[in-house]
């Protein structure tokens, strides 16, 4: 008997501990069933990341094989992870694991193109940004390597807060700032559509859809403003979309709401204009088309909500009335956008915006009215896409036109003001295709597809969603193997509509290309620059060249018109004349770097200097070596630096005759 307290003990005991070993058995099966393919897929992402960068060095070696290195790399990175995504059997968090995966995975591929430094343009001119932050402590010193970026200093400032706090150099500092952006903006793309649709699975779809736009894989990856700016404005949006479903809020929500509406719109109007002013528009619009669907004129399906049939003691607070309509958000971001415009970056936004937009204009202008012919799609000014890369570019643009008209006819079956909102940006997709018939619209269509591709990537994974699904497994399996299959060709084509074939891998140099136009001479040159020469001294020089010798160099690259006369005159011309040296001297330039290889052959990207010097994209020889002797010919100018191709004169003993 005096054993069976201490049998009861230890058969409690046990019974405890098979209990505690069930719970843990039971949590592991829930967890990998959450994580699901997500290690697998993890590690194919893996292997087409090494791939790709035995792709690039293959291509960096001019070596065979580099192209379908590279290609079956990002095809083994995006594809199975689109093929999970469309499965309607992944849980939640394995589709927020996947989504995130692709996200890094594929700014990886951007950090494998040049692991090491910044290639030009932007990131190079944010590097002087920040560079001159670190060193004077203000945050809106001018950039002479590109215009606009001293009035929206929140890239830098992040980045330089990260170099002070933890050491690492610029460039560390900018890829971890990028890589986490990256990151929360496939997150929070997840999570807006799944607001928005209520699906988990179209969330993760929309998400897979949104890295289809031809920005995604470079260009909003790269060290710049709008790199951060997405997922301000992408938390933004987030917060608006939460803050006007149709419940009822108590006043602690509502504030939290206001202050986080009021603070990410600081934040995205601070970062980058376009950003804020496409965001600001989309409010608007938004806003409107609530204003008409309470009135009547738009089907709607009671966007407020049921009412409750009796009176109750908890009531909305004044606030609650505005989370009906998206009003408020689009008076706080075009307030924020309005007043930074005119105290701050109003002359930045100008000087940078302004021609890109006039220049898409002109381009409209004359090709409707005469005057230029259109652009061929897909092609660079000296080089030409093969057929089957033209194949998949069209490829990629034909399913997304056609699902337009589905979209529209869903948007009209939602009845509801955002939805209706999002179709408005649907429609926006053809213009944008319409601007790269121009050679400047180019520019601006490129710009614009990272937002268009919110509307389409929406309605993409909406009616994807909603198509009746086979019950049988492998019929499913064929279903989702074909879709994924059309979503990687769109995805591929997407890169080739964007990138030129010159700039989509790293390879040997070339003439006017920007990455491809960086090797030893050029960052020997700057790193002179940067021991030798004067601060903030004014040179000519080429684009790439003269990125280099504006950033690591710590000059100041001059570009534009003196006196009505185009300074790249002084570089083409075949004989260095008095106008030459009067540009010079009024100009105040101090320096001129040529480099002899500019006359090898024509410029991939269309010009040498900047997009408005004489003939551009539309040379049909290189520049006259000649043009290029005559500065070691010309009186006055003295060498002070020679390093194989490239030499750089001083002009200080330069006269007019």
């Amino acid at each position: 008997m005096a054993d069976a307290p201490a049998a009861t003990m230890r058969g409690g005991r046990t019974e405890r501990l098979g209990a505690r070993l069930q719970a843990r058995r039971a949590a592991g099966r829930a967890h990998g069933s959450t994580l699901g393919a997500l290690p697998l897929l993890a590690l194919v992402s893996a292997g087409g990341l090494v791939l790709i960068a035995l792709g690039n060095n293959a291509a960096r070696e001019g070596a065979d094989g580099a192209n379908t290195l590279f290609w079956a790399g990002l095809t083994l990175i995006y594809g199975p992870i689109a093929f999970r995504l469309l499965s309607v059997s992944a849980p939640r968090g394995e589709r927020i694991g996947l989504v995130v995966l692709m996200g890094v995975a594929l700014f990886l591929v951007k950090v494998l193109y040049s692991p090491i430094m910044y290639p030009p343009f932007d990131e190079l001119a944010t590097w002087r940004q920040t560079h001159d932050l670190l060193e004077t402590g203000r945050p809106f010193t001018s950039n002479p390597v590109a215009a606009g970026f001293p009035g929206f200093p929140g890239l830098e400032t992040t980045t330089a807060a990260i170099v002070r706090l933890t050491g690492l150099s610029i460039f560390h500092a900018g890829a971890v700032v990028i890589g986490v952006a990256r990151a929360v903006l496939m997150l929070t793309l997840f999570l807006i559509i799944e607001r928005i649709s209520g699906s988990a699975r179209a969330a993760g779809i929309g998400a897979a859809i949104y890295a289809c736009n031809p920005s995604f894989l470079y260009f909003d990856s790269q060290f710049a403003h709008e790199s951060l700016a997405l997922v301000l404005g992408g938390a933004l949006l987030l917060a608006v979309v939460s803050w006007s479903k149709p419940r009822r809020l108590d006043a602690r929500t509502s504030l939290g709401f206001v202050g986080a509406i009021v603070l990410l719109a600081w934040m995205v109007t601070i970062t980058h204009h376009m950003t804020s002013y496409l965001l600001a528009t989309f409010f608007v619009v938004w806003a409107l088309l609530a204003a008409l669907t309470s009135r009547g004129l738009l089907p709607t399906n009671d966007p407020v909500g049921p009412r409750p049939a009796k009176p109750t003691v908890h009531r909305n607070p004044p606030l609650g009335l505005l989370a009906r309509s998206p009003i408020f958000p689009a008076v706080v971001l075009c307030s924020t956008t309005a007043v930074w415009f005119l105290f701050v970056g109003g002359d930045d936004t100008i000087e940078e915006l302004g021609g890109v937009f006039s220049g898409a204009i002109d381009s409209v202008r004359r090709l409707i009215f005469g005057g230029s012919g259109p652009k061929t799609l897909f092609q660079g000014s000296s080089e030409h896409n093969p057929a089957l890369a033209r194949a998949f570019a069209f490829a990629s643009v034909i399913p997304l036109l056609a699902l337009i008209p589905f979209a529209l006819r869903r948007a009209w079956r939602a009845r509801n003001p955002l939805w209706y909102a999002l179709a408005v940006v649907v429609l926006l997709y053809p213009i944008t295709l319409g601007l790269r018939l121009t050679l400047s619209g180019t520019e601006t269509s490129q710009r614009a597809s990272e937002f268009v591709f919110v509307g389409l990537a929406f309605y993409a994974a909406v009616l994807i969603t909603e198509l009746p699904w086979p019950l049988r497994r492998m019929r499913r399996m064929l279903v989702d193997s074909s879709l994924a299959g059309l979503a990687t060709v769109i995805f591929c084509g997407a890169f080739i509509v964007a990138e030129l074939p010159t700039t989509r891998q790293p390879g040997p140099f070339l003439v006017g290309a920007d990455a491809r136009s960086i090797g030893p001479q050029g960052l020997t040159a700057a790193r002179f620059a940067n021991r030798r020469l004067p601060p903030s001294s004014r040179i000519l020089a080429d684009r790439p060249n003269g990125t280099l010798l504006g950033s690591y160099g710590g000059l100041d690259p001059v570009l534009g018109q003196i006196d009505g006369v185009p300074v790249a005159r002084v570089l083409f011309g075949e004989r260095f004349g008095d106008l030459d040296r009067r540009v010079i001297r009024d100009d105040e330039i101090e320096y001129v770097a040529i480099d002899q290889r500019l006359s090898r052959e024509l410029p991939s990207l269309g010009f040498y200097l900047e997009p408005d010097e004489p003939e551009a994209f539309s040379r049909v020889t290189p520049i006259d070596p000649a043009a290029l002797d005559k500065f070691g010919l010309a009186t006055g100018l003295n060498r002070i630096y020679t390093n194989g191709p490239i030499a750089i004169y001083a002009t200080s003993r330069l006269s007019l005759r």
